[in-house]
């Protein structure tokens, strides 16, 4: 089992939760690896059988004795396979059977794992997530009783990623800060790391064709069976985001679209000169920045939890000069640890996909401090969050998956009517939202633009940054196998999300919220 690096309980302190989590997670990694051959035959045959059931697209499994087909050539010449999505092809190559273990104990979690360590190749993860979605209905049954009793430790110890204030700061820095300068190798130079707004959402597409597509959909470099080699790809052709070379006159698509929703937001928000603005999750600094340079005499305390934001955001405002630095102050600060002299002092309070981060447990809590903080005639408020659709919510909630495992532990997803019920509960009715919009999908391109740039400077900028960071780990007997794990997981993540976006089983929620009688915060619907 790697280390991973940049796994995430290794942020967390000692606790015994903790400790029987890793405990756990050891065992079953050991039995994975000496999986007994007859144990990884039946894992197959259960599986396989399973896949049978697959009526939408068409998924080819390679293993070192078998090609399967789903569906089969039969059951395709019997089926119109009309339904969306029946024109998508994938392929899978299992390189060791400890793969079929995972998937038929795990489910979705097992497949993602069997990726992240390289027991399976995949070339086209998009398209290989899409046709499990489509078919999520006839592959239910994955979800056994099996799969139950592997996964039930890791949920009863997932408490100790409960959003307390204790823990909030580790939950965060297991993701956050992992290295700036591997973010500043995918993200735009605004250093947003959040959805953007395209002015063409899926006009990325129109410029490669599916061959090329898949090169950056985690196929790392596989060629499917029996096809001509895609064609070839220049990850050069893709901007890196250091932008020491960049042409005075190149436009960075994702740069536009990331200062559109900034300005979005400030719109939103109304923000006017002499105001005094509170952000809650300051990220890299953008938005502040972007507020303190385009709006005079503004006054902003932005608040993180990330030591390594932190230090970014004030190198990037001091570089913005004296006057925009001496109005921005970067707190290293839980939103519940707001010093009792901020009780409301603040015309407006803007949020950009922090609440994700603050848990089911905390959200009234959470809208009870914005309250607090807000002045108490004529505030308003805008948050950016992402959304999990409400069909969907009981299942969520009783899972752990690929995402809160392993990317943002202790990341949780509201539906938004929990959003909207917890910010009249948390402010005793007091916040009323004045407006609702979903910019969810065009996060699927912001996705597949930081995938394309993460891929194009991986070698050149990430690799080393995390040979910085982390030099006995990427350095030590085990750096490459490390390295290529880290990839893995950062690219299954991309296309995860993205998939979650274009097919709406995710949204982007930007809630505007005000006082009662506040006139002057006027009505354009035309925004």
């Amino acid at each position: 089992m790697s280390k991973q690096l940049l796994d995430t309980p290794a942020k967390h302190g000692f606790s015994l939760t903790g400790l029987a989590d890793r405990t756990w997670n050891r065992v079953r990694e050991g039995v994975f690896q000496t999986a007994w051959t007859p144990l990884a035959t039946l894992a197959e045959s259960a599986v396989v059988a399973l896949m049978q059931n697959i009526t939408t697209g068409n998924l080819r499994v390679l293993t070192y004795s078998h090609i399967y087909t789903f569906p089969s050539p039969d059951a395709q010449s019997s089926s119109a396979n009309s339904d969306s999505g029946s024109d998508l092809k994938a392929e899978l190559r299992v390189v060791n059977d400890v793969f079929w273990i995972r998937l038929c104990t795990m489910s979705d979690l097992g497949f993602a794992e069997a990726y992240m360590y390289g027991d399976v190749e995949c070339d086209d993860l998009v398209s290989t997530f899409l046709m499990f979605l489509y078919n999520r209905k006839n592959l239910s049954n994955l979800e056994s009783k099996v799969s139950y009793l592997f996964t039930l430790p890791q949920k009863l110890t997932s408490t100790r990623f409960l959003n307390t204030i204790g823990n909030s700061r580790s939950n965060i820095s297991a993701h956050y800060d992992i290295s700036n300068a591997m973010f500043a190798g995918f993200l735009s130079p605004d250093m947003t790391y959040s959805c953007a707004i395209f002015k063409d959402l899926d006009g990325d597409l129109k410029e490669y064709d599916i061959s090329q597509r898949r090169v950056w959909s985690g196929s790392q470099g596989l060629k499917r069976l029996g096809e001509p080699d895609p064609s070839t790809y220049d990850p050069k052709s893709i901007p890196e985001t250091n932008n020491d070379t960049k042409e005075e006159d190149e436009v960075d698509e994702l740069e536009e679209a990331q200062i559109r929703k900034l300005d979005h937001i400030i719109s939103r928000a109304r923000i006017q000169p002499g105001q005094r603005v509170l952000e809650i999750g300051s990220g890299w600094g953008s938005l502040a920045l972007r507020i303190a340079t385009t709006i005079p005499d503004i006054t902003i305390d932005t608040l993180t939890l990330s030591v390594h934001q932190q230090t970014l955001a004030r190198q990037r405002i001091a570089a913005a000069g004296p006057e925009v630095a001496a109005r921005i102050r970067v707190h290293l600060m839980d939103y519940r640890a707001m010093p009792a002299e901020w009780e409301g002092s603040f015309d407006r309070v803007v949020s950009v996909e922090m609440i994700e981060a603050v848990g089911q447990e905390f959200l009234e809590r959470y809208w009870k401090q914005v309250d607090w903080a807000m002045k108490k005639e004529g505030g308003v408020g805008v948050v950016q969050v992402i959304t999990i659709p409400e069909p969907r919510f009981e299942r969520y909630i009783q899972e752990i998956d690929f995402i809160r495992k392993w990317v943002f532990p202790g990341g949780f997803l509201p539906t938004l009517t929990l959003l909207l019920q917890t910010l009249c509960a948390g402010s005793s009715g007091r916040l009323i939202v004045d407006s609702v919009s979903n910019i969810g999908p065009h996060y699927a391109r912001t996705l597949r633009e930081w995938r394309r740039r993460f891929l194009a400077c991986f070698e050149s900028v990430i690799v080393p940054a995390l040979r910085e960071e982390y030099p006995d780990v990427m350095n030590g007997p085990d750096g490459a196998k490390e390295i290529e794990v880290f990839k893995r997981k950062w690219l299954y993540y991309y296309c995860y999300c993205e998939v979650g976006f274009t097919t709406r089983t995710l949204g982007d929620h930007i809630v505007t919220f005000t006082r009662e009688g506040n006139e002057a915060y006027g009505c354009n619907v035309f925004e």
